[in-house]
């Protein structure tokens, strides 16, 4: 059957080929992870900066397509502005209004929006505005209908920015069909080979790359019997893990019964997943369908909790069936967990007394939720099923308004979970009797007071009132939380803390950001000897206390947006202080101290939008400082010597009278330097020649940073910029350079794998050396002096041409650009004719407007042809 499934794939793949001429990308069967890691990157194009593209991974249940998605969306997301993973999107579909779910988190994903709003639901269309403005990553995983995915990204790639990349995973070879061919190749996953797929059963049945001698005959023969599916061999593997050569002769027996069964010469993943499913003791079958039936994809530490009493070793044995993703989710392949279903309901595991946890289904049936109402409130009183509950979850319960006081008879709780129960305004008293209650989380509950109670909870570890908008007041009781080592607080109403909320020794992180009415930290905050974060960002606080430097383990301190008007000079005995935070800090004014050398962990100091005057020549003895964030601090003048350990720096500053120094950085990867307002013209009025000899003494600058991936200059008093490329290997990192504000003397030198080059609100009236830039594939230009474009006629990988508003401007001959797909002249008043417009084949867009050229039979022949290559929308 799986045969045939992948036949059907490649049957379906090899039409659309012929018919629509795909650019394939065949798997070899010698190509590892890593290379097709590659080839998938190499099909996106990812240089191609003003265009979307699609991919498709095809292939079969089980052949690895999700992990090739996961290691190329790993590989490549920071490249983008914003990123979203779609998992498992068939499945999502089996569910009533699974559209709006998906389309909900794509939304969320890529606005950054907290996913525990319950009152976030709004239409993607709403946001295409926005949507088209940003570079975006996009991954739509196991989807099988065009349908679905049309209603996820649209019908046509007109919903995301340039540059942006979907990569959808999928069974259906025709899943493409509808999208230009061009912008929508795909790629077919095969099934292992003999050496690979051996290979990847000894990793996971021996830890190595090979078998063991008395094994060795025994794993070719397991291996030959599989069908060479990735998963099929990463569980057979895993599974034989530690077992006997007894073992696996029973279970060589057992694949061989199988094929004798179906009369086949390989066993189906289906029969194999069975096969290991029936080689579990009875506790571990339990424990796989809990899982497959429950538990799947929720916190693997909660798992944890109802997992508890299994054997030491079931969670080894269970690996190859589950594991932990990486953000600490308890995952099952999709083919496991229909495995377990089908197993639950067919051997009657209904029973919900015999469980040790439930659904919602299992507690309405031992509610028989007619002596309780099923909304409005919860009660305990007379289930005894749930008097034996460890973790209960009611989040996003959004009928629930009361939890009755019967809570107190859960005497073994240990996790309460209220997040997003938003119509829920109180908790009973009755809540401290729950004394085994180690975690309490009422995020975006509309609860106003925590009962004075809650300080007879002494094994409570987390405190979470994350977006309690109403909550207003603190028992001093919380003082006896002990064990509390976390209390996140942020957004609420309250305006004190309790005198003696220093009492919580073992508190290591504080989060009060957003609680707006809160003016003052009480003194006591310095006995909280293991406190290691505290966020104060956007409060009314206005000074630490100076017991602050009593907190000796603190790494994390973030006062951003708050009212701070000066860092006291004992911040400065931190010296397990990691990262500062201080943007947008209104209040903070004049010099930073000289005790900041003191901080010789420090990594990160961000005073961006204040107004500091000045940093003291003690920074650079800072050895790990690798991010300084200055931007529109403008009252500083200009910067002592920097670290040479800075990665990125970021300062603008209207005041700014010299250059810093960065001559050691080395490690720079990001640089953004500013003088004034990038967004006003520069001036057109003659500088004085002594003026302009004085700064060209001073103020050239040298760029030399063999890391550098980022630059951005808005420098309005620099006369010369040099790139230094004798001592910098080929830069295949730096993508973007920016440099408004330059005269034509700033540019002697630019690099050789510089991929965009945007240039703007510049006096540069000649650019030297474009002919170098091979990699080229986007110029922009706006608001500049420049005259010409000399050179620009042998970049011939360029894709994008953007001119605006150069009154000055003149186009040479663009015949050889047989690449370019975008070409925009808007408002430059010299440019009367584009020589060679007709030989540009690739153009896609075309757009001249306000300018003489506009109106030529030239243009508007161009624009004929572009429109007839178009695809009708």
């Amino acid at each position: 059957m799986e045969k045939m499934k992948d036949q059907s794939i490649q049957q379906a793949a090899d039409t659309e080929t012929s018919d629509r001429n795909y650019e394939i990308a065949a798997v070899q069967n010698v190509v590892g992870i890593d290379d097709r890691v590659k080839q998938i990157t190499d099909l996106l194009q990812m240089e191609v900066n003003d265009e979307v593209r699609i991919i498709g991974i095809y292939g079969t249940d089980g052949i690895g397509k999700t992990t090739l998605a996961r290691a190329v969306y790993n590989r490549i997301s920071s490249h983008f502005d914003s990123c979203s993973f779609l998992p498992e999107v068939v499945e999502t579909t089996e569910n009533p209004h699974s559209i709006e779910v998906l389309q909900n988190k794509l939304i969320r994903d890529i606005l950054e929006q907290d996913g525990e709003d319950p009152s976030f639901d709004e239409r993607i269309e709403d946001f295409l505005d926005i949507f088209r403005e940003m570079k975006v990553l996009i991954v739509v995983d196991d989807v099988e209908k065009p349908s679905d995915l049309h209603a996820i990204v649209g019908e046509q790639l007109h919903w995301f920015g340039p540059g942006s990349r979907i990569i959808v995973t999928s069974q259906n070879g025709g899943i493409l069909k509808d999208f230009d061919s061009n912008k929508a190749p795909f790629y077919i996953v095969r099934e292992l080979d003999d050496g690979q797929a051996f290979e990847s059963f000894c990793k996971h049945a021996f830890r190595m790359q090979s078998s063991i001698p008395d094994y060795d005959a025994l794993s070719n023969r397991i291996v030959n019997a599989t069908e060479k599916l990735p998963l099929a061999v990463e569980v057979i593997g895993s599974f034989l893990r530690g077992k006997s050569i007894q073992e696996w002769k029973k279970m060589e027996k057992s694949m061989k019964k199988r094929m004798m069964s179906s009369q086949k010469t390989t066993v189906g993943l289906e029969e194999m997943l069975d096969i290991c499913y029936k080689e579990l003791d009875q506790q571990q079958k339990d424990i796989f369908l809990d899982i497959a039936c429950f538990i799947s994809s929720v916190d693997a530490r909660i798992a944890s909790y109802m997992l508890a009493k299994c054997y030491p070793s079931s969670g080894c044995i269970l690996m190859p069936l589950a594991k932990i993703g990486e953000n600490n989710e308890l995952q099952m392949h999709r083919l496991l967990r229909c495995l377990g279903k089908r197993i639950f309901k067919q051997e009657g595991y209904g029973d919900p007394s015999s469980r040790r946890f439930c659904t919602q289904d299992m507690v309405l049936k031992a509610m028989n939720w007619e002596k309780v109402k099923p909304f409005g409130s919860v009660c305990f009183r007379q289930i005894n099923i749930l008097t034996y509950l460890e973790i209960l979850i009611l989040e996003r319960c959004s009928h629930l308004v009361k939890v009755d006081h019967s809570v107190g008879n859960l005497k073994r709780l240990v996790s309460l979970n209220l997040k997003s129960c938003s119509r829920l305004n109180g908790l009973p008293v009755e809540l401290g009797r729950t004394t085994a209650l180690k975690e309490l989380f009422i995020d975006g509950t509309s609860v106003r007071q925590i009962p004075i109670s809650i300080g007879n909870l002494k094994q409570l570890e987390i405190l979470s009132g994350l977006k309690c908008f109403l909550l207003t007041h603190l028992p001093s009781s919380i003082c006896n939380l002990t064990a509390l080592f976390e209390l996140s607080l942020d957004g609420a109403k309250i305006t004190e803390l309790p005198s003696s909320l220093g009492d919580q020794h073992k508190l290591k992180r504080l989060s009060l950001r957003d609680c707006r009415y809160l003016e003052k930290l009480p003194y006591s905050i310095g006995e909280m000897r293991s406190l290691e974060e505290l966020d104060i960002s956007a409060t009314s606080i206005s000074e630490l206390p100076n017991s602050i430097k009593c907190l000796k383990s603190l790494r994390l301190l973030r006062m951003d947006s708050s009212f701070i008007r000066a860092f006291p000079g004992e911040i400065w005995n931190l010296t397990k202080l990691e990262e500062l935070h201080a943007s947008r800090c209104q209040s903070l004014k004049g010099a930073i101290p000289g005790g900041i050398g003191g901080l010789q962990r420090l990594r990160l100091l961000t005073l961006g939008h204040s107004s500091i005057s000045s940093l003291p020549s003690e920074i650079s003895t800072i050895p790990v400082l690798h991010t300084l964030d200055l931007i529109q601090c403008n009252e500083i003048e200009e910067l002592p010597k920097l670290p040479p350990s800075l990665i990125c720096l970021r300062m603008s500053s209207k005041r700014m009278k010299a250059m810093p120094l960065l001559e050691d950085m080395k490690e720079l990867e990001e640089l953004c330097l500013s003088d004034g307002d990038a967004r006003q013209p520069p001036s057109k009025q003659p500088m004085p020649e002594s003026n302009v000899n004085r700064m060209i003494d001073k103020q050239s600058f040298s760029i030399s940073f063999p890391k550098l991936r980022k630059l951005e200059l808005s420098l309005s008093q620099v006369i010369k910029l040099k790139f230094g490329l004798t001592d910098i290997p080929p830069l295949k990192r730096r993508k973007t350079l920016t440099l408004p504000g330059l005269s034509r003397k700033d540019v002697s030198e630019l690099p050789q794998m510089l991929s965009m080059f945007k240039l703007y609100h510049s006096a540069i009236e000649e650019i030297e050396g474009l002919e170098g830039l091979e990699a080229l594939k986007r110029l922009d230009i706006s608001k500049c002096k420049l005259q010409n474009l000399n050179g620009i006629g042998q970049i011939t990988s360029l894709r994008s041409l953007i001119l605006s508003d150069c009154d000055d401007l003149c186009l040479p001959d663009l015949s050889n650009f047989k690449s370019l797909k975008v070409l925009e002249i808007i408002r430059c008043k010299m440019i009367d004719q584009i020589e060679g417009l007709e030989k540009l084949t690739s153009l896609e867009k075309l757009n001249i407007r306000e300018c003489p050229a506009e109106n030529s039979l030239q243009v508007q022949n161009a624009l004929k042809r572009v429109m007839a290559r178009s695809p009708v929308t």
